[in-house]
């Protein structure tokens, strides 16, 4: 039998809503000429400097592959450095360029921004019921 969604499916809506998110700052980002994607690994390595792939791959649930192909782009773009680790010279360990912290830096702005645009539609109760769920639900998965 096959599963229609309707408006009141909640899987329905969490995709829903990822898709107009991501809509909404691929639009932003693309005068600074990254995606989305992009710009997590950014924040992401903004917050481990000296991260690994495996890392990477881990905190963004993508496979090894694809962060290879994104880590090429965003090393050809110079916004980032592949240093050989101390530790193993198999291993790569990731940095940020400085064009890549100022993008960070301006980047990083516009993600407050919507952030706090969206947490002016609940009220302060709301958001931390909202919060609460989200984070049970991401723990359950």
């Amino acid at each position: 039998m096959e599963y229609v969604f309707d408006k009141s499916d909640l899987l329905f809506e969490f995709i829903k809503i990822n898709y107009k998110l991501r809509r909404i700052l691929q639009n932003k980002f693309k005068y600074y000429d990254i995606t989305f994607e992009q710009w997590y690994m950014l924040y992401f390595i903004y917050q481990n400097e000296g991260c690994n792939q495996k890392m990477l791959s881990k905190a963004s649930n993508r496979d090894t592959g694809a962060i290879t192909r994104s880590l090429n782009i965003l090393a050809d773009k110079g916004l980032i450095e592949r240093k050989v680790s101390f530790q193993d010279k198999r291993e790569f360990l990731i940095y940020l360029t400085d064009k890549s912290l100022n993008l960070y830096k301006d980047t990083s702005n516009l993600m407050l921004e919507n952030s706090q645009e969206i947490k002016s539609i609940f009220t302060k109760d709301e958001l931390e019921k909202l919060f609460y769920l989200l984070e049970k639900l991401d723990s359950n998965l």
